[in-house]
């Protein structure tokens, strides 16, 4: 025989325990009869449950979860980045575009640098995004002919082989083909020839990156041209950057009382044969002077040793 407890029938020779009541709890069996101690059936072990298996699908779609959510978390500090050299930045001080660089000074040391090339025909931008760099040095450079203008200079041996260059370019000589493109105007070949000597450089040191910048550009019709205005643009800037650095101004020194006459100033030190054969080398690379015409004039500076 034996007792029923909720539709559980236990033989009366079952040893005393914890046994199922059918409704989902365990009921104590004392090994005669049924007690009142009921308890919830405990929890099936976890080596019993069944494993789940993970489909490739949902192993791809974790994979792409994972790279969305390490992208968003690297995007997200970047910004927080951001804000806080900002807000170290300060106020800007100033700006301006030189060649076809955009450049900002903060207060606080800062500078911002949306550096483009001399193939460029605009001016490259400041963005949102554009980083803040801690300024460490800034310096212009005036180009050869501004140079000039402001300390008058001993006529050059070459001046002669410039000439017959141009010359020869304009009868259609073996200069045109080398330094020219055919269609090329004669006004764009003189102007060519003028392009390095208007040159002027602009470089901006941080604690990211060395900028060099020119004030070149290709203009419309894509030859490369300069900006003569954008040299007052890159002096504006270094004093700035001198003002937020907290240096002089070598710009700005204080110029001597004393004027000299012209016959108590020196006469300016006419260029060695070091630099004409500089000056006739770099002319001989751009495309200026042929071979004969760099031949020629290389012998002519060799024979006044």
């Amino acid at each position: 025989m034996g007792t029923t407890c909720n539709n559980v029938h236990m033989n009366e020779n079952a040893a005393a325990g914890w046994y199922s009541d059918g409704q989902g709890n365990e009921r104590y069996w004392d090994g005669a009869g049924w007690t009142q101690e009921v308890r919830s059936s405990p929890a099936p072990h976890p080596a019993a449950a069944e494993p789940v298996k993970q489909s490739a699908f949902s192993k791809l779609g974790s994979a792409v979860r994972k790279v969305a959510a390490d992208r968003q978390s690297a995007k997200d500090e970047l910004a927080r980045e951001h804000e806080a050299t900002a807000a170290a930045a300060g106020r800007l001080v100033t700006s301006g575009v030189f060649g076809t660089s955009t450049i900002e000074i903060y207060e606080g040391g800062y500078v911002r640098v949306a550096e483009g090339t001399e193939d460029h025909v605009q001016a490259v931008a400041i963005k949102k995004s554009t980083p803040f760099e801690k300024l460490s040095s800034i310096k212009f450079t005036e180009s050869d002919q501004e140079k000039a203008a402001s300390a008058p200079q001993a006529p050059s041996l070459l001046a002669g082989s410039v000439g017959n260059a141009v010359t020869s370019i304009m009868s259609g000589g073996k200069s045109l083909m080398k330094g020219t493109v055919p269609g090329l105007a004669v006004a764009g070949v003189t102007h060519l020839a003028a392009t390095g000597s208007r040159r002027s450089i602009l470089v901006v040191v941080t604690d990211k990156a060395i900028h060099t910048m020119t004030n070149q550009y290709k203009n419309s019709v894509g030859i490369k041209t300069s900006n003569k205005g954008h040299s007052d643009v890159a002096r504006a800037l270094q004093s700035a950057g001198y003002a937020v650095l907290g240096l002089p101004d070598p710009a700005s020194a204080p110029v001597s009382e004393v004027i000299e006459s012209p016959q108590e100033r020196p006469a300016p030190a006419a260029p060695t044969i070091a630099e004409r054969l500089r000056e006739l080398s770099a002319l001989h690379q751009e495309g200026i002077l042929s071979d004969a015409e760099f031949a020629e004039s290389k012998a002519r500076v060799l024979a006044g040793l």
